[in-house]
């Protein structure tokens, strides 16, 4: 018998077929290569680079110039404890961290407490002090102070400044004051979250037994936020750790000597000293690592479950005359973290030398010509400095805004595990990234010749900025997708909007908002990073940051400070033109319900 086939049923069988196998490759392709392309983000800009500083510091050959070699070797651990200069700088890291951590906790706890739980006046006004030095970079402020403590400086002019006290400054008991003020917004943060949940129904049962406000802060609120405290020591002490803004401007001045700028000292030498400065980053990492471990032992055991459903709102305190009194100590803290360090830019920006003072002949406007004025170095700088923190804000938020809604749609364990990274990259200190830049970019075969980014151009620095913001922008954008319903894109979904389209259209006008502090955030951040500044300087020209340490170091501070004062108020100025209309006029539009044809399918 035979058989005839009909070739349009057969091409039409196969077409079928081979639709289906095409739809079963994208749904796969989609199922598998979204988590791929999340960690092979996550690999290329922060994993692989801190793989090969570890690497580096157990391998001191693997990038030698006369030929690499993959020995394993502890020689450079050895070498960097067994150097006196190099181990004085582990044990000064140490002994400022440990000091700096506990007056900074006792600052901040006393100021959360001063003002969420005391009647003094201007509460509303002084509660925005800890935000505005916050986001004050730690090497402006540090300038400042050697501006207004060194021998010739301000409060020396004024006869404010005892020459004892002068020289005591450039020393621990400086770097010490300096990291006070400039971190007591972390511990006031830490303590005050957890002073917001401490109600008043345990203080009222004490106070009816009799006990007094010292014995119920001794006995009933002090145990109650003892882990805010302890996280409060920790954190504190992992940023003291972590600074390079101090430790390359008074702690270099004063010849003593951290572990950040060992880091920095040996991969700027030349020739670069890789196994040095790999061995000085393996133990900071070590270091850190110690204290982030601490932290999440730490929070996973002390859970006080301070908010319930029965918590009556704190009461304040009525301090009575003493309030002014407190309300004087405040303002203490708020003019010498933030009022006097400005007033000192300021004042130096705006004057030709610092040895004639505040004389009214010596007011000049130079160097804020000199930084705003089109073809100069010190513009250029700024400029340069703006233009990579916008496209760094661009890039950062829009990966952060594509991985998050990735991990919305992934597993549980996925999620957990990204969310894992980003927290524990923030922990990662700046100088160790950037030199782990180095030895991807510049080291490393195959990545040293690839055209974009390159080594030596600002592509890679923008790259270095996108790495160390990323965590941040995650965290935030992620938290906000969190909080949408799973209808709103299963809705857009059954109507047959594709995923591009649900993202734009449904998911962004929801978390507008978060995303634009998210790119405000990475703004401002980026605009005053200072670390990866420093350790991967394109060819083209140093950006603002490091113009600023090199123009003061070379005693040509006045002109550093008017570019500090001109990107303070470049960066404040264009957070506030994109944040208040933003807020006042789209943030209602999107919370507004709009009228729809409910029949015609409109969208309400």
């Amino acid at each position: 018998m035979t058989i005839v086939q009909n070739p349009d049923a057969a091409a039409l069988a196969g077409g079928v077929g081979s639709d289906r196998g095409h739809r079963r490759g994208w749904l796969a392709l989609a199922r598998f290569g979204g988590p791929a392309a999340v960690y092979a983000v996550f690999a290329l800009l922060i994993g692989l680079p801190l793989a090969l500083v570890l690497l580096q510091a157990i391998m001191p050959g693997l990038f030698a110039v006369d030929g690499a070699t993959g020995l394993l070797s502890l020689e450079p651990l050895v070498s960097i404890f067994s150097s006196p200069s190099t181990a004085a700088s582990i044990l000064h890291s140490l002994e400022l961290g440990l000091l700096a951590a506990f007056t900074t906790t006792v600052l901040g706890g006393a100021f959360a407490v001063l003002v969420q739980r005391c009647d003094i006046p201007l509460r509303g006004t002084i509660s925005v002090v800890p935000w505005l030095v916050f986001l004050t970079p730690s090497y402006l402020k540090a300038l400042a102070w050697v501006l207004l403590m060194s021998s010739g400086g301000y409060l020396a002019q004024l006869g404010l400044l005892p020459p004892a006290l002068g020289a005591d400054f450039f020393g621990l008991a400086g770097l010490v004051f300096v990291h006070t003020l400039s971190l007591f917004p972390l511990a006031t943060f830490i303590i005050g979250s957890a002073l917001a949940g401490l109600g008043s129904e345990l203080e009222d049962a004490a106070r009816l037994s009799g006990a007094g406000a010292f014995r119920i802060w001794l006995r009933v609120n002090g145990p109650l936020l003892a882990p805010a405290i302890v996280l409060s020591f920790i954190a504190t002490f992992a940023e003291v750790l972590s600074d390079f803004g101090l430790a390359s401007t008074i702690a270099r001045m004063s010849s003593f000597g951290v572990l950040t700028y060992g880091i920095y000292a040996a991969a700027s030498d030349y020739p670069v000293d890789f196994p040095a400065a790999g061995a000085q980053a393996l133990v900071l990492l070590a270091l850190v690592l110690l204290v982030v471990v601490a932290d999440r032992l730490l929070r996973r055991r002390a859970d006080p479950h301070l908010i319930s459903g029965r918590a009556k709102p704190a009461r304040l305190y009525n301090l009575g005359a003493w309030r002014w009194l407190a309300l004087a100590a405040a303002l203490t803290v708020a003019f010498l973290a933030l009022i006097l360090p400005l007033g000192a830019i300021a004042a130096r920006a705006l004057t030709s030398t610092l040895g004639h003072g505040l004389e009214p002949g010596n007011f000049t406007l130079a160097n804020v010509t000199a930084a705003l004025s089109p073809y100069t170095a010190a513009n250029e700088g700024l400029m340069r400095s703006l233009f990579y923190a916008g496209l760094t804000a661009i890039i950062a938020s829009a990966l952060a805004l594509l991985l998050s809604a990735q991990l919305d749609r992934s597993s549980p364990v996925m999620r957990t595990a990204v969310l894992g990274l980003s927290l524990g990259a923030v922990a990662i200190p700046g100088i160790v990234l950037g030199f782990g830049y180095i030895l991807v970019w510049n080291r490393l075969p195959g990545f040293r010749d690839w055209p974009f980014p390159h080594y030596g151009d600002g592509s890679l620095l923008v790259m270095g900025y996108v790495a160390a913001a990323l965590p941040y922008c995650l965290v935030v954008i992620l938290s906000a997708i969190g909080q949408l319903a799973p209808s709103l894109t299963d809705a857009a979904r059954l109507n047959g909007v594709g995923a591009v389209r649900r993202l734009l259209s449904v998911t962004l006008p929801l978390i507008l908002l978060s995303v634009v502090t998210a790119f405000l955030l990475t703004f401002i951040r980026t605009v005053f990073e200072l670390p990866m500044s420093q350790m991967l300087i394109p060819q083209s020209g140093p950006p603002a940051p490091t113009l600023i340490l090199k123009l003061f170091s070379h005693d040509r501070d006045g002109l550093a400070c008017a570019i500090a004062l001109a990107a303070m108020a470049a960066a404040g100025g264009a957070a506030a033109l994109v944040w208040y209309p933003l807020k006042r006029f789209i943030a209602p539009g999107l919370r507004r319900p709009r009228r729809g044809n409910i029949a015609s399918g409109e969208p309400s």
